[in-house]
């Protein structure tokens, strides 16, 4: 006599249902770390933005000591005050000879024209460090709006002048 095993039938479709299961969780998984990764590059790309235009004011500075010494470059001013105090360009540049003043003036106006429209929210300032011997150390700072810090609330821990939630700061020292 044959023994029929019934306890058998269907079991495959459970094994189908089981692995559709997983592979659904697999793929949600993987569309979620591609979604933070695009989050993750668009921040890193802003980041290297504002990493340029820090230097571009430092070689700009560079060109212009007579500038750096006599304080024509400083603008020692949190992000609202900076966001909302324009450098006009100067008359100078293209068709005259410009001062180390008013180059730094036209250097001040480029840059910040630079980071508004290549930063959302984006603005600057250049603060004195003191320094021995004399030397003309400044911290020059990029500052724009960030969504990660503006979603929560947070504020950067570098941004050393005047802390707003929401807005995230880029530093570095311009010593000659």
């Amino acid at each position: 006599m044959k023994m029929r095993r019934h306890f058998q039938l269907g079991f495959s479709m459970i094994e189908v249902l089981v692995t559709l299961v997983i592979m659904a969780g697999g793929a949600l998984g993987l569309a979620g770390m591609q979604i933070a990764s695009i989050k993750y590059n668009a921040e890193a790309s802003v980041r290297s933005k504002a990493t340029l235009l820090a230097i571009e004011l430092s070689d700009r500075m560079r060109a212009n000591m007579a500038g750096v010494k006599a304080t024509n470059y400083d603008r020692n001013l949190g992000y609202a005050a900076a966001l909302a105090a324009a450098v006009a360009a100067p008359g100078c540049g293209s068709t005259s000879d410009c001062t180390a003043a008013t180059m730094a003036q036209l250097d001040l106006n480029s840059w910040l024209d630079s980071i508004g429209k290549a930063l959302p929210g984006g603005t600057g300032a250049v603060v004195p460090v003191a320094v021995a011997n004399g030397a003309y150390a400044r911290n020059i700072v990029v500052m724009w709006k960030e969504k990660s810090l503006n979603d929560s609330g947070a504020t950067d821990p570098f941004c050393t002048l005047n802390a707003v939630a929401g807005v995230r700061c880029y530093q570095t020292t311009f010593m000659p």
